[in-house]
């Protein structure tokens, strides 16, 4: 065999090879794209099955605090835990009243803050307003001397 025909021949395998590999590289490829989109279909279907039960959950809780706020419970909690009875005929007097008698302009003073507030926000506010206590009790007790 002469060298320009064994030149020929070895370029030839290479060319193959290299198109082998090529081929093989873009077998790969496809084969782990396909397995990441398989991935994450499991994921989002197991995202969406999450979504769905907090869905509930918020509905359900909804539900219960809509319960939880009804008048007639609470009416009913006020007079049976607290001992609470409605006020005696004439015991209220209108806050706007007062002020239109005492010559203001018809809105009782801090009329805004006695609004009733939420159920959720006041939790809260107690839970801060004893967080805060306790800090300051521990801070006096840093502070006081033996």
């Amino acid at each position: 065999m002469s060298a320009g025909r064994r030149g020929g021949a070895v370029l030839l395998v290479l060319r193959a090879a290299l198109c082998a590999a090529a081929l093989a590289g873009v077998g790969v490829f496809h084969v782990w794209s396909h397995t990441r989109v398989t991935n994450e279909g499991y994921r989002l279907d197991e995202l969406r099955r999450a979504r769905e039960a907090l869905r509930a959950e918020r509905n359900r809780l909804e539900i219960e605090v809509a319960t939880l706020r009804a008048p007639g419970r609470l009416s009913s909690l006020a007079r049976e835990r607290l001992g609470m009875a409605p006020p005696a005929p004439g015991a209220v007097v209108a806050g706007r009243a007062v002020a239109v008698a005492a010559g203001g302009t018809g809105r009782a003073v801090g009329e805004e803050s006695l609004r009733p507030a939420p159920a959720e926000p006041a939790v809260r506010r107690v839970a801060q307003a004893r967080r805060e206590a306790v800090a300051f009790g521990e801070a006096m007790a840093r502070h006081q001397p033996e």
